[in-house]
């Protein structure tokens, strides 16, 4: 006999909620394809980022990939520890860090965009390719459309939530 759950079902017709299941399922993915090299998804993300604008301050890594400003420093710290990234003065403001890959920084990355790209494989063979551009949009809409809420809710002295 076979029993209906009705708080799943309710659930599974939640975007929130299927997001996030949908989002720990990639990230078990993630997690299978890159735990060899200590790399979280996090992590990649600012990787990339200092990668392909070097030079960047914490706070404008942490606003592009949406990381709280309380996160950035201890993210990067694990990094530098690493030997992936290095700080130098910034030039126009000395009080501040820019962002830069390291030599080991950058040999680790030709690693990681192979696996990222096997990764993003993986997960666009679910999709045929109009599907994924179709999703990709869809996603970024909700969250703009989130953020935007989130800041009409602060109102203009409202935290920007980094």
């Amino acid at each position: 006999m076979q029993r209906e759950f009705v708080g799943l079902t309710h659930l599974e017709g939640l975007l929130g909620y299927t997001l996030r299941r949908t989002q720990v399922a990639i990230s078990r993915s993630f997690v299978q394809i890159f735990s060899d090299l200590d790399v979280r998804q996090t992590q990649l993300g600012v990787l990339n980022v200092i990668e392909g604008t070097p030079g960047l301050k914490p706070s404008q890594i942490g606003a592009l990939i949406g990381i709280k400003r309380a996160n950035v420093g201890p993210l990067l710290d694990e990094l530098e520890r690493r030997g992936l990234v290095r700080r130098e003065p910034a030039p126009a403001d000395r009080r501040s860090h820019a962002l830069f890959l390291t030599e080991a920084g950058a040999a680790l990355m030709t690693e990681l965009h192979r696996r990222e790209a096997a990764h993003e494989e993986r997960i666009a063979t679910l999709l045929e390719p109009e599907e994924r551009a179709v999703l990709l949009r869809l996603l970024r809409r909700v969250e703009q459309g989130c953020r935007d809420m989130a800041d009409e809710e602060a109102g203009p002295e409202g935290d920007d939530g980094l």
